[in-house]
């Protein structure tokens, strides 16, 4: 039990930074592109985790899981965050971190498919009811459109910024359950120094490629959201990859319901915006869902 808390700790932390990270990236967002800000989200969390794992011991990687990790990396890191970051230009931060959070949906999913985690009914209805709160988010915002007449906001809400998030949140739950094994044979610091150096090379070519900038022009508050974005990913990431090395991927998972949570509280202190009685009762509703996966028993 002992060893299985401070696990338990370092997914809780992630969950709370996705959450605060995605406020900082809403607001960044009509300043520069999706691919600059993952770019530059990448470039600095590196930065902050190239010195303590410069100072690790590596291990000796075996070719293939190398170019697996990078791999994954590139698919975590580089295509995830693109499609967040679209999703955060066209939707609120609280609702993108709310709808990410069903990430323990996905991940249980394709884990109970795949034969790597049990069935647990207990698990599945814990699960179902963080579902349950998206659609109570969804079906609230589409009443508040057409009461103000919002037709696009409601197109916009159901069109490709929504599509991009469920993507984003598809691919978060795959690739949380590919690094199982290699986060139990390999350390998580080089490990995630790795993954993010690789995404952060396609990045920087994607960059190029689409003629965007690497180094946006922000003010001294813009570039202390970028700064702030860049640490919470950089520390973000290492906490996610050693609990997953420690716990089931879905439980791991299952505390990004936190980041709806820390989204909405940033977004009143910050911009006085109350969150509305849909938001409120979905954060509910995913905060239990939240609570029953996490106590349902393991086998």
């Amino acid at each position: 039990m002992q060893a299985r808390q401070p696990a338990l700790w370092a997914a809780a932390t992630t969950g709370m930074l996705v959450g605060a990270a995605m406020v900082s990236t809403s607001a960044l967002s009509p300043a520069a592109s999706p691919a600059s800000l993952a770019f530059l989200r990448y470039a600095i969390g590196l930065a902050i985790l190239a010195g303590p794992a410069l100072l690790a011991t590596w291990p000796r990687y075996r070719a293939r899981d190398a170019l697996a990790i990078a791999l994954l990396g590139v698919a975590q890191f580089a295509l995830l965050i693109l499609l967040l970051n679209h999703a955060l230009a066209r939707l609120p931060a609280s609702t993108c971190a709310l709808v990410f959070a069903t990430m323990p949906l996905f991940t249980w999913c394709l884990a109970a498919l795949s034969g790597r985690e049990p069935l647990s009914r207990r698990r599945l209805a814990g699960l179902a009811l963080a579902v349950c709160g998206v659609a109570v988010l969804l079906l609230g915002s589409a009443r508040a459109a057409s009461g103000v007449g919002g037709a696009g906001s409601l197109g916009l809400l159901g069109g490709s910024g929504m599509a991009a998030l469920l993507a984003a949140t598809l691919v978060g739950a795959a690739t949380s359950i590919l690094y199982g094994p290699y986060m139990r044979r390999y350390p998580a610091l080089p490990t995630s120094g790795l993954a993010m150096a690789a995404s952060v090379l396609f990045l920087a070519l994607y960059c190029s490629w689409q003629g965007q900038p690497l180094w946006p022009v922000f003010s001294a508050t813009q570039w202390g959201h970028m700064v702030f974005i860049g640490l919470s990913s950089g520390l973000g990431y290492f906490c996610l990859l050693w609990a997953l090395g420690r716990l089931q991927a879905s439980l791991v998972i299952a505390f990004q319901a936190l980041g709806p949570v820390t989204a909405a509280l940033l977004e009143l202190a910050l911009h006085q915006r109350l969150p509305s009685p849909a938001l409120l009762a979905a954060i509910a509703l995913v905060l239990a869902g939240l609570v029953i996966s996490t106590r349902a028993p393991a086998g």
